[in-house]
C-alpha cells in the first residue's frame, strides 16, 4: 500500500520530467480538435455539401453522349405472293423476304435544358444542405469542447477528492503519533491508540479508492481528448480559478434555434417547389449520326450508309395530380406551424434554465466560500485542540472533533464545486 501511494504521489509532480504532457483545459480541447475523428467526419461532410452543390449546378451543361451499334438480322420467310407480281408464271408462288441481313448505326446526341421551373429551389436545397452541414460540423465541434471539458473537470474534482484523503491520512498519523506517546507516558488508554489506527487503517483503503476514482476519470479525459492510453498525462489546472469566470450565455443563437430556422427554410423552398412544378419543363436534343443497311457486313461501303440528324424542344407540363401537390402543401404549412411552436417553447425553456444555472452557479461559488472559510476555521482549531491535547489541557475528543469538522468542511468544498462544475457545464450546453 505504502508503495502504491508513493507512486501515486509522483504522478502529482505535474512538471519537470514530462512537460510536454501537461495539459491546461484549453491545451486538452486544441488536441483534441487534432485527434478527435468525429470532427474530421464532419469537415468531410461540408465538403461533400459543397460537392453535390456544384454537381447539380452541372446539369445546366449540355449532355453529350455517343452510341455505335452492328446488328446481324437473321432473314426469316415472311410471306407468300403470286408469282405474277414478279412478273413471273402463273399459277405459282414465292416466297418474300423483308429487311437486310446487317445493320449498324453510329451517332452523337446532345442534350440541353432550356428552363426547369424547380431548378433554383434545387439549388436553394442544396444550400441549406450545405448550411446544415456547416452548422452541424460547428455544434460537433462545440459538443467535443464540452465533453473534454467536462472530463477534465471530473477528473479534477476526483484529484482532490483523493488529495482530502491523502490529508486527512496525514492528520489521522500525527494524531497516533500524538496519542502513541501519551499512552507511552502512561497518560491514555492504550485502547484509544488501536481505535485511532483502524480508522488509519480505514483511509488508507479509501485513499486506494479515491486514487481508482481519480486515475479512471483521467483514463476517461484520454478517452475524450484522442490521448495514448499508455501515455502519461497531468493536469495544469485546478477548480478555485475556474471558480470565478463569468457566465455569458446567447441561447438565441445557438445550434438548436438555427436547426429551427433550417427546417423553417426547407419547408419554404418546398411549398416554392410545389407550387412552380405546374410551370413545363422545357429540353432540347439534337442528333447526328449514320445507318447503314446490306446484306453482307461491308461497312466499308459507303454507298450503302444513310445519314440522319434531327433537332427538337420537349416539353412536359403536368395536368392533373389527382391533388398531390394542394395536400402537399398542407402538409408543409403544418409543419411550418409545429416548428414554430416548438421554437417558441424552446425559447422560453431556454431562458428559464439560463436563470436556473446562473442561480447554481452563484449558490455553488457561495457554499465554495462558506466551506474555505470553515476550513481555515478548522484547521486553527485541530492545531489548538492537539496543543491542549499534548499538553494534558484537555482529552482527545476535542481534538477527534476538530479533525471531523475539518474533513466535513473539506468534502463541502469538493461538494461545491462538483456542483459549480454541474452548472457550468449545464450553462455551456445551452449555449451550444
Amino acid at each position: 500500500m505504502k508503495i502504491f501511494l508513493n507512486v501515486l504521489s509522483f504522478l502529482f509532480l505535474s512538471n519537470v520530467l514530462m512537460g510536454q504532457q501537461v495539459f491546461s483545459v484549453g491545451e486538452a480541447v486544441n488536441y483534441a480538435r487534432e485527434h478527435v475523428s468525429a470532427l474530421k467526419n464532419s469537415r468531410l461532410e461540408q465538403q461533400i455539401s459543397a460537392i453535390e452543390e456544384e454537381r447539380l449546378e452541372r446539369r445546366w451543361h449540355p449532355q453529350v453522349s455517343a452510341s455505335a451499334d452492328i446488328r446481324y438480322n437473321p432473314i426469316l420467310q415472311t410471306t407468300l405472293l403470286p408469282a405474277e407480281l414478279a412478273g413471273g408464271p402463273g399459277g405459282e408462288l414465292i416466297e418474300v423476304q423483308f429487311g437486310t441481313a446487317f445493320s449498324s448505326a453510329l451517332g452523337l446526341t446532345v442534350q440541353q435544358k432550356v428552363y426547369d421551373p424547380v431548378f433554383h429551389l434545387e439549388q436553394e436545397l442544396k444550400t441549406i444542405a450545405r448550411n446544415k452541414a456547416a452548422l452541424d460540423a460547428e455544434f460537433e465541434a462545440k459538443q467535443m469542447e464540452l465533453r473534454v471539458i467536462a472530463a477534465y473537470y471530473l477528473a479534477l474534482l476526483n484529484r482532490e477528492t483523493f488529495r482530502n484523503s491523502r490529508s486527512l491520512l496525514s492528520s489521522l498519523g500525527k494524531l497516533r503519533e500524538d496519542i502513541r506517546i501519551q499512552v507511552e507516558n502512561e497518560l491514555e488508554n492504550p485502547a484509544l491508540l488501536n481505535t485511532v489506527g483502524q480508522q488509519y487503517q480505514q483511509q488508507q483503503n479509501k485513499i486506494y479508492a479515491d486514487s481508482l476514482g481519480w486515475l479512471s476519470s483521467l483514463a476517461g479525459l484520454k478517452l475524450e481528448m484522442g490521448f495514448p492510453a499508455g501515455e502519461e498525462m497531468f493536469l495544469a489546472d485546478s477548480l478555485s480559478p475556474a471558480m470565478n469566470d463569468t457566465l455569458r450565455l446567447n441561447t438565441a443563437d445557438n445550434y438548436d434555434i438555427r436547426s429551427y430556422s433550417l427546417k423553417l427554410e426547407e419547408s419554404r423552398n418546398n411549398l416554392s417547389r410545389l407550387g412552380r412544378s405546374k410551370l413545363p419543363a422545357i429540353s432540347a436534343e439534337g442528333y447526328l449520326g449514320a445507318q447503314f443497311f446490306s446484306p453482307s457486313p461491308d461497312l466499308y461501303n459507303f454507298q450503302r450508309w444513310y445519314g440522319l440528324s434531327y433537332i427538337g424542344l420537349t416539353a412536359s407540363l403536368p395536368i392533373y395530380d389527382g391533388q398531390d401537390r394542394r395536400y402537399g402543401a398542407r402538409i408543409e404549412n403544418l409543419r411550418m406551424e409545429q416548428v414554430r411552436n416548438e421554437m417558441e417553447a424552446y425559447r422560453i425553456g431556454q431562458e428559464n434554465k439560463a436563470v436556473r444555472a446562473y442561480l447554481q452557479m452563484e449558490s455553488a461559488r457561495a457554499q465554495a466560500a462558506l466551506a474555505k472559510h470553515a476550513i481555515e476555521a478548522a484547521e486553527q482549531n485541530l492545531e489548538l485542540a492537539r496543543f491542549n491535547y499534548q499538553n494534558a489541557v484537555t482529552g482527545f475528543q476535542p481534538v477527534f472533533d476538530a479533525l471531523q469538522v475539518l474533513t466535513n468542511s473539506r468534502e463541502q468544498l469538493v461538494n461545491a464545486q462538483a456542483a459549480y462544475v454541474q452548472a457550468r457545464l449545464e450553462a455551456r450546453l445551452l449555449d451550444l
